[in-house]
């Protein structure tokens, strides 16, 4: 539950960030969306030591540019394309698929302890040399 609702605040403060550098004119609406980078990073770097970086920067990244372009058709008058949503959707499957994928197959870690690479449980195959 804590890692969700990191997820909801960090992508909206991405959003917002993201927003701020369209907008901002003034130090004060400069500073707001540097201290939204800052919110957003440190959660995202929370949510980095429970799930692996790859996810969690892909469903970061997908989120936050999701919410942007909904910002951009609801407050900046960004035209809207059927292409654009395609494309939008496209990317979220990719993070839900990316999100269930299993990490590795199970031949892969035979063939990578066969070449001397360490195995996924961390140990590494003992390898004799010999003249």
């Amino acid at each position: 539950m804590r890692i969700t609702l990191y997820f909801l605040i960090s992508t909206l403060c991405e959003i917002g960030w993201a927003t701020g550098l369209k907008v901002a004119d003034s130090p004060l609406e400069w500073a707001l969306t540097v201290l939204l980078v800052i919110i957003s990073l440190s959660l995202v770097t929370q949510i980095a030591k429970t799930l692996p970086a790859s996810t969690t920067y892909a469903i970061f990244v997908g989120l936050g540019t999701v919410g942007t372009v909904v910002a951009d058709l609801l407050f900046f008058d960004l035209e809207f394309h059927w292409a654009t949503l395609g494309f939008v959707a496209l990317m979220l499957i990719g993070i839900v698929v990316l999100k269930t994928a299993p990490s590795a197959p199970p031949e892969k870690a035979s063939r990578d302890s066969d070449r001397g690479e360490p195995s996924p449980q961390g140990t590494t195959p003992q390898t004799t040399f010999s003249d």
